[in-house]
């Protein structure tokens, strides 16, 4: 069995063992009694896969404050197929390197992190997320309650919770930015249209997470109903916004880890290449 540890698996899955080597990940054949032998796809197709489990921890590991840990048992799993089948279509054998165009991790749109409360069963309108020039663009139309929005159990309160998740495919810095959280009560007849807005970098890919979490107030006293077998959240929208990332970096930008062209050098990154802020699930 592999596990996580911080950006990088360490373990066995089948006869590949992960290991971890300052600031990359490893992936070597299992030995048996007489060796294994692993042919060249073989080897590609592991380093791509470790790729994909890297990259899903990153959004993971973004997404912590819109989850809490109240996924599904299997959510790491699922997200991690989906990631490598993207990262085995948009990689180019002969360079050894990764295409990618703005739809290529379109699979990832509608990704509940918890299959037992897909967030589309509480808010029955579809929001629209478009990368226009350098802009996110987020738009909610107008809805009713309870017709278009459902208040589970003794609820009467939900923030609606929008974050945007930003990883540089030529520097492997990210940043996470929350937008403007919108409150909704169960008293409300009709929830006015919302459009949030987001300047985005060239070159990253963008990944838009939203999340329900209902409350409970009376009086005073405000206590939360999402729990383990309830958490409405989903990855709306992934995208790769065109051209190639030449910000500077500032302090919101940190390292993620891993890089997707490991040999792609930044010559205006920070030294400090420290690891993301992590929280407890």
């Amino acid at each position: 069995m592999a596990r996580f540890k911080g950006k990088f698996l360490v373990g066995s899955i089948g006869n590949l063992t992960f290991k971890k080597n300052k600031k990359e990940q490893i992936v070597q054949t299992k030995p048996g009694k007489r060796g294994v032998k692993q042919t060249t796809a073989t080897k590609k197709a592991a380093l791509v896969f470790g790729k994909a489990s890297q990259f899903s921890n990153c959004v993971r590991t973004s997404f912590r404050s819109l989850t809490k840990g109240n996924y599904d048992g299997e959510m790491i799993n699922r997200l991690n197929k989906e990631n490598f089948a993207i990262l085995r279509q948009c990689y180019q054998t002969e360079s050894e390197s990764y295409d990618f165009k703005p739809d290529s991790f379109k699979r990832l749109n509608g990704f509940d992190f918890n299959s037992k409360s897909p967030l589309k069963d509480n808010l029955w309108i579809e929001p629209s997320v478009q990368v226009q020039e350098k802009e996110l663009l987020i738009q909610l139309p107008d809805f009713e309650i309870p017709a278009d929005f459902k208040f589970p159990g003794l609820s009467n309160t939900c923030s609606l919770m929008l974050k945007v998740y930003l990883l540089s495919i030529k520097t492997g810095f990210e940043k996470g930015q929350y937008l403007e959280i919108l409150q909704i009560s169960n008293d409300q007849k009709i929830v006015p249209a919302q459009e949030w807005k987001l300047e985005i970098p060239d070159g990253c890919i963008c990944v838009t997470g939203m999340a329900l979490n209902y409350y409970r107030i009376q009086g005073n006293l405000m206590t939360p109903v999402n729990h383990k077998e309830f958490n409405p959240a989903v990855i709306l929208n992934a995208t790769v916004s065109n051209g190639e990332f030449n910000l500077p970096l500032d302090s919101s930008w940190q390292f993620s880890g891993f890089k997707f062209q490991p040999d792609v050098e930044n010559e205006n990154a920070p030294n400090d290449h420290s690891s993301p802020e992590t929280k407890p699930e």
